[in-house]
């Protein structure tokens, strides 16, 4: 296998446009207050781009704990029955938020 200096090859990883084709769902989870949550690949993808779905748990920070240092992400297809007991956390808007900041100048 070449060496490719720690970087990943280009197009070989699973993109979140992938996932939401077959259906599947990302499920992130923080390692360190073992916490899991579901989300669309789509809903992801709006925010982040087509990126690998496996580079999103490091875009992404705990919502109890607050640390990203700990996230981790995969895509699974969860059967009908596990489906059920799944609560899918789903993007209802995106904001964006302009502040102004002044100096005083002497």
């Amino acid at each position: 296998m070449p060496d490719t200096g720690g970087r990943r090859k280009r197009g070989s990883g699973w993109t979140l446009s992938n996932a939401h084709d077959i259906g599947q769902l990302v499920m992130i989870r923080c390692g360190l207050c073992n916490v899991k949550r579901w989300y669309q690949p789509s809903d992801l993808r709006d925010i982040f781009g087509d990126i690998e779905a496996e580079l999103v748990g490091g875009k992404m920070s705990c919502e109890r704990c607050g640390k990203n240092e700990y996230m981790h992400a995969e895509t699974q297809k969860p059967s009908a029955r596990e489906r059920q007991g799944i609560r899918v956390t789903r993007l209802a808007e995106i904001r964006t938020v302009r502040r102004v900041v002044w100096i005083n100048e002497q």
